[in-house]
């Protein structure tokens, strides 16, 4: 498979959450990883020895080594008889990192003795030693994803993709497939799968065990094709199976909508929602553009929703934030060898007047949560609604070269303006309430306009 492979690097704020769909949010077109690793020397002679090993057991020749095997089949015989075989012997090269001889030692035995070695595929055992070594770490954010699977995180950001609609993540102990959000407008939004929904099972698949990758590449698929998702509701004794068809997925992560009284006319005073589903390339200007409709109709303050917002590109979550902090810090990233890096946002942005609160629940994360502690630590913005995820991992997207797939891994935690760790932790509300489930009334909108007013009031007093 021949692929344009960029040199530049782009650090993600996101949670494990994924679109469901021919894309995954963590990466935009031109793959500018800004805090990729240089590479993967150190697996190197690991992922190489297994290739040779692998290569060398599917093929044949004359130069074939002589395998020993045990003659089990003649009655009193128990020794070694030499028989021919295609694969040579293989010695150890010389520069395996200490300790990983034994998988080097694993494949030369395979090579040498595995009993049917013209059915191994070279490309599944690699794979599998990738996915061993990953798994290990016990780290859900650094896993392998496939060839297709890189594809589709190529795609993302770049236009209108084609699936359900969904944002997805691991439930916490890591067994089942928990729905973050549906996307506003889309399949999965109008066949009334919820926040909170967990899918049990993929036309009649069960989702046991998955990763979310496996669930993305499972429920994906071409427009106008159905799938069928078993799902396990809050409230609900028994599963409930919905039948989705997969349709084209619209890329804008910025929603507006003006606050309107019982007859449909505007508040007094005014206000406006801006709802930020995820963070991509676009959504910096999406939003500008939003705020200048916003100050156009006059509205005296806007409420910053982004809840079940699961994350994004960092350098759009810094760039959102720059339109409401004028210049300073956003965050900073601490890296696996304890280097400091600093994120300032731009100064001279479009809202710094706006009085603003921002909505928050348990299905913020990463970029969202880095937005909202700025904007808390700053004392922009007062924060709503429910304590945040707890994602906040520097994740990067890695190639890999021989492979045609790549490793998703973590190189780094982000921290808030003032020091606050995000990693386990999330951001805590200033104003905490609770959203119960199916509730008719949202409750955090109501205590976000109550915020508003009473600012309000403190400049109108002042």
């Amino acid at each position: 498979m021949n692929r344009r492979r960029s040199n530049g690097r782009r650090p993600f704020c996101f949670s494990p959450a994924l679109q469901l769909s021919q894309r995954a949010e963590l990466i935009g077109p031109k793959v500018k990883l800004h805090f990729m690793l240089k590479s993967l020397k150190r697996w190197s002679p690991l992922i190489i020895g297994a290739f040779m090993v692998l290569t060398v057991a599917c093929g044949g020749g004359e130069d074939e080594a002589v395998t020993p095997f045990f003659e089990e089949d003649l009655p009193g015989r128990d020794r070694l008889i030499a028989t021919a075989s295609p694969l040579p012997v293989l010695d150890s090269p010389g520069d395996i990192p200490e300790g990983l001889e034994p998988v080097w030692e694993t494949f030369a035995m395979l090579a040498r003795e595995y009993v049917e070695r013209e059915s191994i595929d070279p490309e599944i055992l690699a794979r599998g030693a990738i996915r061993g070594l990953l798994d290990a770490l016990d780290d859900p954010y650094t896993s392998y994803v496939t060839p297709a699977g890189f594809e589709r995180q190529m795609e993302s950001f770049q236009g209108d993709f084609e699936g359900i609609g969904a944002q997805i993540d691991n439930t916490p102990d890591g067994q089942r497939i928990i729905v973050v959000a549906p996307i506003p407008d889309t399949p999965a939004e109008r066949a009334g799968i919820k926040s909170g929904d967990i899918i049990i099972a993929v036309d009649g698949d069960d989702t046991e065990g998955w990763s979310v990758i496996d669930a993305v590449n499972k429920i994906r698929g071409e427009g106008g094709t159905p799938v069928v998702l078993t799902i396990q509701r809050l409230g609900e004794l028994d599963p409930i199976e919905v039948t989705i068809i997969r349709g084209t997925i619209p890329t804008a992560s910025v929603f507006r909508r003006d606050l309107h009284d019982g007859d449909g006319n505007p508040e007094d005073p005014p206000y406006s929602i801006i709802r930020i589903t995820q963070f991509t390339e676009r959504t910096p200007e999406e939003l500008r553009a939003v705020i200048e409709d916003i100050k156009d109709v006059g509205s005296d303050g806007i409420i910053l929703d982004v809840r079940s917002n699961p994350g994004g590109l960092l350098e759009s979550t810094v760039d959102v934030a720059a339109e409401f902090l004028d210049g300073g810090m956003v965050t900073y990233e601490i890296n696996g060898r304890g280097v400091r890096r600093d994120w300032p946002a731009d100064p001279g942005g479009s809202a710094l007047d706006i009085p603003l609160v921002v909505l928050v629940d348990a299905f913020s994360a990463s970029g969202s949560e880095v937005l909202a502690a700025a904007l808390q630590d700053r004392g922009r913005a007062a924060i709503i609604g429910a304590q945040t995820f707890g994602k906040g991992s520097v994740n990067i997207l890695r190639d890999l070269e021989k492979d045609d797939g790549g490793v998703y891994l973590t190189i780094g935690r982000w921290y808030t303006p003032n020091g606050g760790l995000i990693e386990g932790e999330g951001v805590i509300p200033d104003v905490t309430v609770e959203l119960p489930f199916n509730a008719e009334v949202d409750l955090q909108l109501e205590a976000a306009i109550e915020q508003l007013n009473f600012q309000l009031s403190i400049v109108q007093v002042g």
